[in-house]
């Protein structure tokens, strides 16, 4: 236990906790697999004196690895160990790692590693006052050699989210309350899950949640890969400050993200900005409508059929709280494969128009104005859509906000609110096109400027990382859950959200995100 003794040291360990600390224990025996575990040992006492003041006071670390990676890197654990070291020279925090393989559960064997080792992994101060522990860099090599020696990772996938919230779960402590955390992911490709819990959305979600207690400001994340689509979809939903890259030099990235947790370390706490004083002076909504036999009542619900026209409801509260939006433009397609241009006529794309579908609306400007007095009547017309076929639904979204720039439908001044409703998942990937596609899509049709777009999407809930959902029921039937939607919905982060078409309240949904859409109007700035 020479590396133990040495670390304990060299940090000023004792023993024994002390009482109140803030960090709990991290539970759990040593791994071996013969005798009985020692009881669990408390985390070291944190000692946050000093001549200098620390840009925050404790920062934790969790680094999961997939051992591929390690056998095609083997300068991986030296670009680790640099990266520790600078942020706890330059942040002056007690650096807390914890390293895990990319497995949902799969306990290392004994490492000498100091106090608030357990089964699953070492949980260490790298250093304290802006100095590391000269002795951290020998429990990070050993315990990268026991990784490396688990059994049947040859045949494992890689299971970079459960590796990185398994522990988060199931460790008292860990992380630290109000900890900034900043978490590495290091893999040979993409995570390799194929089950409902691994969904970058939910697993992104949960993190912010679990590690960051919803903050967004103590959290990010750094993913290395190959060919990646999870990986960047689960650094996108996390935070800004997060980073994917795919290079060979993971020291160099290393390097640079150590930056960026400095940035994240020192400015988390600090009240957020104000908004800036412009806003936009109009809303263009797209809608993108499931026109499958299944919808009928949601969109019934949506256009007023039986009650309340509904979104005509939320365009005049709308107007009502943003006295400088002149008007709101309305555009409808569906999630047919291909329906991307924006409808003119009822019950498209699966009924040719003619006269008899038309709902009035000129073709060379196919969108709804308001206010407008026959702007309830006029949207149920047009938002009636019927389709049989699979669903492209973010795909079309995206592809039809690109076409309609060229109708007028885009405004320079405008903020764009998308509204997706469906009870099914989206399919683009059937044709080959992945989430970060679509998100980029998203973006590159309202000029790359997240503060520009809202997105909504009613749908099957796919619930949380740690008790996902599976098939629905409510008042218009059921749904499945929309997991890869809600991916690319929450990876706009601030921008995006979601509710349950189960629940069976559209009025009430378009009501809970009022304030976020007025938000999104007030702060933006238009360019030039």
């Amino acid at each position: 236990m020479a590396i133990a003794t040495a670390i304990a040291t060299a940090a000023g360990c004792t023993a024994a906790a002390t009482a109140g600390d803030g960090l709990g224990t991290a539970g759990g025996g040593t791994g071996e697999t013969t005798g009985a575990p020692p009881p669990p040992v408390p985390l070291p006492a944190l000692d946050l004196g000093g001549p200098r003041a620390p840009l925050c006071e404790v920062l934790d670390v969790p680094v999961v690895l997939d051992p591929r990676r390690i056998q095609q890197d083997p300068g991986l654990a030296g670009a680790l160990a640099d990266f520790l070291d600078r942020v706890t020279v330059e942040t002056g925090a007690t650096v807390r790692v914890l390293l895990a393989p990319a497995r949902p559960v799969l306990p290392l064997a004994t490492c000498p590693v100091p106090l608030g080792a357990d089964a699953d992994g070492p949980v260490f101060v790298w250093g304290r006052d802006f100095e590391p522990n000269p002795a951290a860099r020998d429990v990070l090599a050993c315990a990268v050699d026991q990784i490396l020696a688990l059994p049947d990772l040859d045949e494992a996938d890689a299971a970079m989210f459960s590796g990185l919230l398994f522990p988060i779960l199931e460790r008292p402590g860990w992380p630290a309350d109000d900890a900034v955390v900043a978490a590495v992911l290091v893999a040979a490709g993409d995570d390799e899950e194929a089950n409902m819990y691994a969904r970058p959305g939910l697993a992104g979600e949960a993190f912010v949640r679990l590690a960051g207690g919803g903050d967004r400001r103590r959290v990010l994340a750094f993913a290395a890969g190959a060919g990646a689509d999870e990986l960047p979809m689960f650094v996108y939903t996390t935070s800004a400050a997060s980073r994917y890259v795919e290079t060979d030099d993971l020291a160099g990235a290393l390097d640079a993200f150590a930056a960026q947790v400095r940035t994240t370390c020192e400015a988390h706490d600090r009240p957020p900005p104000p908004p800036p004083s412009s806003g936009c002076t109009g809303i263009d909504v797209l809608f993108v409508i499931d026109g499958s036999y299944s919808m009928l009542d949601e969109q019934d619900a949506l256009r007023g059929v039986d009650g309340p026209p509904v979104f005509a409801e939320f365009t005049d509260a709308l107007l009502a709280q943003l006295e400088d939006v002149s008007s709101i433009h309305v555009g409808v397609v569906s999630s047919q494969p291909g329906d991307t241009d924006l409808h003119t006529h009822t019950d498209q794309p699966e009924v040719p128009p003619s006269p008899a579908t038309d709902c009035g609306l000129d073709p060379g400007a196919p969108f709804l104005v308001a206010p407008s007095p026959t702007f309830a009547e006029d949207f149920a017309c047009v938002a009636a859509t019927k389709a049989n076929t699979d669903e492209y639904t973010a795909q079309n979204a995206a592809e039809a906000l690109a076409k309609a720039k060229s109708v007028g439908f885009l405004r320079d001044d405008s903020v764009v609110f998308v509204v997706m409703l469906t009870d099914e998942d989206t399919q683009e990937w059937l044709a080959g096109t992945t989430r970060t596609e679509v998100r980029a899509a998203l973006l590159d049709a309202v000029g790359g400027r997240l503060d520009r777009l809202y997105v909504h999407a009613v749908l099957g809930d796919p619930g949380t990382f740690e008790a996902p959902q599976t098939v629905c029921g409510g008042p218009y039937g059921t749904a499945v859950p929309a997991r890869r939607l809600t991916d690319i919905v929450w990876s706009l982060r601030e921008q995006g959200s979601t509710s349950d078409v189960c629940a069976g309240d559209l009025a009430g949904a378009f009501a809970a995100i009022l304030d976020d859409v007025v938000r999104t109007c007030e702060s933006f700035v238009p360019e030039g």
